[in-house]
């Protein structure tokens, strides 16, 4: 463990971590300032007038915080829903998760994005909507979505190859679920989780068609790891909807503990994966206590 100093300052003692003490202080804050500026001219509908550093120092710094923060995340352990914890232990927990979250969210979504990697940006933006939702960074967030929603989510992708099209839709499903207001505020996310189950059956049987034996075992595993993905955002989905059931940190934790293990060679996309489940738990603890519940009629969407 690496947080030993500074407990009581969740800055201080990321700083301090292996990753992000690589960077030198003045680099750390011309690059966060940067970030900062970049973010409140975004909010303001303006363009910042900083000249941008290196798009790969960005990523570095973000990915130094993000390395450090997710220490705490502590999945298997004290992040988990079964664990038996104190409340100062957890709030410090949390202390450091959302300072640490914050940073790498304002680094993150101020590094250019490369569409020519289509999966690469799809899995920053999933990355990104979890850090925002963690790291209390929602106003900000909510701009960066309107600057890349086209090109994340262009709306003209039937044609697309199966995979492809399926993370583009899971994505946007958990910007969606996670920051839409319901129940008006969550019908794209039930249409995203009808449409994914009208057509999965028949687009997954044709893709591992396409394969030879070794490469379909692999797109099995990545399949495998997007359903759960999927099934995960769909619980929180119905938890938004209905108020229940009770134990949903528990299933959206089972499900994405599913994916991660389907996904664990992929550094890419794990960091979203991990930060996804400490993001739904912040917005079921967040729900007021009125609940979101459908008409009478509206369609389940835990129906098959």
């Amino acid at each position: 463990m690496t947080f030993m100093a500074s407990a009581n300052d969740p800055l201080v003692a990321l700083e301090e971590h292996w990753a992000v003490s690589t960077f030198g202080a003045e680099q750390r804050t011309s690059l966060v300032a940067f970030a900062e500026d970049t973010l409140r001219a975004l909010r303001s509908g303006l363009t910042s007038q900083r000249n941008p550093p290196a798009t790969e120092d960005l990523l570095a710094l973000a990915s130094a915080f993000d390395i450090a923060a997710r220490e705490r995340l502590e999945l298997e352990g004290l992040g988990s829903p079964f664990a038996v914890a104190g409340p100062s232990e957890l709030a410090e927990r949390r202390a450091v998760l959302r300072v640490g979250a914050s940073r790498a969210f304002s680094l993150f979504a101020t590094a250019p994005l490369d569409f020519d990697d289509e999966i690469g940006a799809l899995y920053r933006a999933l990355l990104v909507v979890a850090l925002a939702h963690v790291g209390g960074q929602i106003d900000a967030l909510r701009p960066w979505l309107n600057l890349h929603r086209r090109k994340l989510f262009p709306g003209d992708d039937r044609e697309l190859r199966w995979d492809l099209l399926l993370l583009r839709r899971i994505v946007e499903l958990w910007t969606e679920v996670l920051g839409g207001a319901g129940p008006s505020g969550l019908g794209r996310a039930m249409e995203i989780v009808a449409t994914i189950r009208e057509e999965r059956g028949t687009r997954e049987r044709e893709l591992l068609a396409s394969f030879d034996e070794s490469e379909e075992m692999r797109m099995r595993f990545y399949l495998f790891a997007l359903f759960h993905l999927t099934e995960a955002a769909t619980e929180l989905l119905v938890y938004r909807l209905h108020g229940s059931p009770n134990d949903v940190t528990q299933r959206v934790y089972g499900a994405l503990s599913l994916a991660r293990s389907s996904t664990s060679g992929d550094v890419q996309i794990l960091p979203a994966l991990e930060w996804l489940y400490e993001s739904a738990v912040c917005v079921i603890q967040q729900r007021t206590p009125q609940l979101e519940l459908l008409p009478e009629g509206e369609r389940d969407v835990r129906g098959h």
